[in-house]
């Protein structure tokens, strides 16, 4: 037996006023993974800063913008490795805390720990190379290095249950129903969610991919991906996969999904931007979003087009090209309505305009000047352009296909 004194029992306790996390008399000072998620979160919550996501990528396109971009294929693999990492992390220390506590002059279990060390050894691998400057072959080390941490710590802790990764689907944008379609609104709507859990699978394809890093075509992916779909409009959870049988690992509803389910990843789908912002303020969405994406255990956000905008600094940019209908929102149909709207700021003060062209250059020109200061801090993609958000650098920067 393990004797730490007469402060056994003041340490066990003074775990309970750290938040969950480890007393300094049991361990050595919070994990790599603690300490960057609670700066990321104390920055997003200070209200002289911008909440920047802790890692996100705002795309026009998924085909273009990441799948052939090695660029972005890698930052968004970081992404995934760091909260798999800050996940770890978090269970981690609940069982160090909760073996402290329970046997406090025997101190934390053993197992625990050596699971909290691979969870630090992660979350420190995953985060060297998040900064703008950091090559793809520089990022897909730090992620390989990373995921395998997270394995092999799962893998020392005797769970018979693989690793999971879950992928949250936010395709609200694309159900908005067009005027001017022939098709009756229970078509359009039927229509979309075919379309919808086609693009779903495809990201989920992407991400076990992603996760399995290395190994052959053939080889399984290590980590079971359990995905399923949100929509903001009446926060129903619908076409859950990954875990077939087992309804207790899927969230009953949307609020659930953002928080207790702990997402991984949450992907915003493109399409109709004023609806999915209009959906965003109906349901009270903004302040789940921004927690699950700026939390200690922050998820990975990926926003394509409708789902770049809304997280930016304002959604005025959907104005421009005219291609998104707002006549789809009661009482705020003309594009006037939404000048000045604010997005979720997840990319600090900076606003996006997707599907950038050589067309567009004067309008864009034009329309920055309008919004004055503002102006200066909007981000234009094209199709193969890729914005990555580095929270706990406050850094916003772009990469392509044709860089590295």
């Amino acid at each position: 037996m393990r004797i730490f004194g007469g402060a056994c029992f003041a340490a066990a306790t003074a775990s309970l006023s750290r938040d969950a996390r480890l007393a300094p008399s049991f361990a050595e000072p919070p994990s790599a993974a603690t300490a960057a998620a609670a700066a990321t979160a104390t920055a997003s919550s200070n209200p002289s800063s911008p909440p920047f996501a802790r890692h996100g990528l705002l795309i026009s396109s998924f085909s273009d913008g990441v799948l052939a971009s090695p660029p972005a294929l890698s930052y968004l693999r970081l992404g995934l490795a760091r909260s798999l990492a800050a996940d770890l992390a978090r269970r981690s220390e609940g069982g160090v805390r909760s073996s402290a506590l329970h046997s406090p002059c025997n101190g934390p279990d053993v197992d625990a720990l050596g699971r909290l060390e691979g969870a630090d050894a992660a979350a420190a691998a995953a985060a060297a190379d998040a900064a703008e400057g950091g090559t793809a072959g520089d990022r897909d080390q730090a992620a390989g290095m990373a995921l395998r941490a997270v394995l092999d710590a799962e893998a020392g802790a005797g769970g018979a249950v693989r690793p999971r990764c879950r992928v949250l689907y936010v395709p609200t944008a694309m159900y908005a129903l067009r005027a001017d379609s022939s098709s009756s609104a229970g078509k359009q709507r039927q229509r979309a969610r075919a379309d919808g859990k086609k693009r779903r699978n495809q990201v989920v394809a992407a991400v076990e991919g992603l996760l399995r890093g290395g190994e052959g075509e053939g080889e399984a992916c290590p980590f079971d991906v359990l995905a399923c779909t949100l929509d903001l409009d009446d926060s129903s959870i619908k076409q859950p996969a990954g875990a077939e049988g087992d309804a207790a690992a899927f969230p009953r509803d949307g609020r659930e999904a953002l928080t207790d389910w702990r997402p991984h990843l949450v992907y915003v789908e493109g399409g109709n931007t004023f609806w999915l912002r209009h959906c965003i303020e109906k349901g009270d969405w903004a302040g789940l979003l921004a927690d699950s994406c700026t939390g200690p255990d922050a998820a990975t956000y990926v926003g394509k087009s409708a789902g770049a905008i809304v997280a930016g600094g304002t959604v005025e940019t959907a104005c421009w090209k005219g291609w998104d209908d707002p006549g789809v929102v009661p009482g705020k149909g003309t594009y006037s309505d939404w000048v000045g709207c604010e997005g979720l700021g997840l990319a600090g003060e900076a606003s996006i305009f997707p599907h950038m062209d050589d067309v567009w250059e004067e309008l864009v020109v034009e329309k920055k000047g309008e919004m004055g200061d503002a102006g200066g801090h909007v981000r234009c993609l094209r199709e193969w352009e890729a914005c990555c958000i580095n929270g706990e650098n406050g850094e916003v920067f772009v990469v392509g296909a044709l860089t590295d």
